[in-house]
C-alpha cells in the first residue's frame, strides 16, 4: 500500500475543478471581478498552510465519498454557490480526467508531473497576484520534498491505488466520447505505441541467453509504431515537465457542449427498453430521497452575496421540470426497498453515534481540517 498517494489526488482532482469553474464563469460571463473571487478564494482554501502541512504526511488514501466532501467545501468556500446536481457532475468530471490522465501515464514519475502540471495552469490563473502565485510555488516545492526519494516501485504502486479508487467509476463524458477517447459504456479507449516509458525498451527483439551469459538476438514484427522513452521531466517549480498530461483540456472546448452521464456496464449499447428505462427512474428518485434525507445542508453566510452558477445546460431544464411544470414525482417504494432504505438510515444513525463516541481517525484528519479553515 503507498502511503504517499493523497497529494497527487488532491493537485490533480482540484485542477480538473478549477479548470471546469473558470471555463463556466467565463461561459455565462459571470462579470470579471466575481469571477476572479471564486478563483483565488478556492485556491486560498486549497493551498492554506495548515491544509498543506496536514496533506504532505504519509497516509492512507481517503475514499470517493470522503474526497467529494472534501471538493464541496472547497467549491463553496467562496461567493459562489452550486446546486445538489452540478455538484455531482463537477466531481464526475473531475474523477473521469484525472482517471484518463493516470491511465495514460506510462508510470509513476509521469503521473507526478500530470500534479505539477495542473499546479502550473492554476498559477496561471491567478495573474498577477503574487501572494497566489507564491501559494502555488510554495506547493510546488512541499511537493518535490514529499517525493524526492520514493523509488519507481512506490510510484506505480501509487498509480496503481488510483486507478484501483477509480476502476468503478464509468462516467460517459462528451468531450472524450467525441475524440473517440470513450466508449458509450464509459470505458477508456487507449492508444497503442508511442515513446515507452522510461527504463523500458523499445519491443521487437527477442534476447536467447545462454549459461555463460551471451546471448543471441531475434528480431519480430509488433505491429504498432513504438519509439524511444522522452526526455525526463523536472519536478523543479516551473520546470519543464516535458508531458502534456493535466493541462486545461477545456481551454480549447465550448463548455457549453462537455456534459456528463451515468453509463451502465451490463447492458448493450444500443436503445433500451422503456420497461427498464422505467424502472432505471424508480431506483434514481429513491437514490435521491435517499440522498436528501441524509445530506445536512451547510449553512449559508449571510454577511457576504453568494451568487449561483449553472455549471450544466440541463440544471435549469430539471429545475424548471421540478418547479414549473406542475407534475409531480410519487415515489412508492416497495415494502422491500422500504425496509432496506430504513436499514440504511439506522445504520448511518449507528454510524454517527459511534464516531461521537471515538476519537478522530487520523484518516479524518484533513477533512476536519477542512471544516475548520472557513
Amino acid at each position: 500500500m503507498s502511503l504517499r498517494t493523497l497529494p497527487v489526488l488532491f493537485f490533480t482532482l482540484g485542477g480538473e475543478m478549477l479548470y471546469i469553474l473558470e471555463q463556466r464563469l467565463t461561459a455565462q460571463k459571470v462579470l470579471p471581478d466575481r469571477a476572479v473571487k471564486v478563483m483565488r478564494d478556492i485556491l486560498s482554501r486549497m493551498l492554506e498552510e495548515r491544509c498543506l502541512v496536514e496533506l504532505f504526511r504519509p497516509q492512507k488514501v481517503l475514499t470517493k465519498r470522503s474526497l467529494r466532501s472534501i471538493f464541496e467545501q472547497l467549491a463553496h468556500s467562496s461567493i459562489m454557490k452550486l446546486n445538489h446536481s452540478a455538484m455531482d457532475k463537477l466531481y464526475d468530471l473531475m474523477m473521469m480526467a484525472v482517471k484518463y490522465q493516470v491511465l495514460l501515464s506510462k508510470s509513476g514519475e509521469e503521473v507526478l508531473l500530470v500534479s505539477l502540471n495542473h499546479l502550473d495552469t492554476i498559477r496561471g490563473f491567478m495573474g498577477n497576484s503574487k501572494e497566489h502565485c507564491d501559494m502555488v510555488d510554495n506547493a510546488c516545492r512541499l511537493f518535490k520534498e514529499f517525493y524526492s526519494g520514493v523509488s519507481s516501485a512506490q510510484l506505480m504502486l501509487m498509480r496503481h491505488m488510483i486507478l484501483e479508487l477509480f476502476q468503478d467509476t464509468n462516467k460517459r463524458v462528451s468531450i472524450f466520447l467525441k475524440n473517440k477517447a470513450q466508449m458509450q459504456s464509459g470505458h477508456f479507449v487507449l492508444p497503442l505505441g508511442g515513446p515507452v516509458a522510461h527504463g523500458c525498451e523499445v519491443p521487437g527483439t527477442i534476447r536467447y541467453y545462454t549459461e555463460d551469459g551471451s546471448y543471441t538476438s531475434e528480431k519480430f514484427v509488433v505491429g504498432h509504431s513504438y519509439q524511444e522513452a522522452e526526455p525526463t521531466g523536472s519536478l523543479e517549480v516551473k520546470g519543464n515537465r516535458i508531458t502534456t498530461l493535466g493541462l486545461n483540456m477545456y481551454a480549447t472546448v465550448n463548455p457549453e457542449h462537455t456534459t456528463v452521464s451515468s453509463s451502465s456496464q451490463n447492458r448493450p449499447e444500443p436503445e433500451i427498453a422503456e420497461s427498464s428505462s422505467s424502472s432505471s427512474q424508480h431506483a434514481k428518485a429513491e437514490l435521491a430521497l435517499l440522498e436528501r434525507m441524509l445530506i445536512r445542508q451547510q449553512p449559508s453566510s449571510t454577511s457576504v452575496e453568494k451568487f449561483r452558477v449553472n455549471l450544466f445546460s440541463d440544471e435549469e431544464d430539471e429545475e424548471d421540470e421540478d418547479m414549473n411544470t406542475g407534475q409531480v414525482l410519487q415515489i412508492e417504494p416497495s415494502k422491500k426497498g422500504e425496509a432496506e432504505l430504513n436499514q440504511i438510515l439506522n445504520d448511518f444513525s449507528e454510524e454517527e453515534k459511534s464516531a461521537s463516541n471515538k476519537e478522530l481517525n487520523p484518516e479524518d484528519d484533513l477533512l476536519a481540517l477542512m471544516d475548520q479553515v472557513k
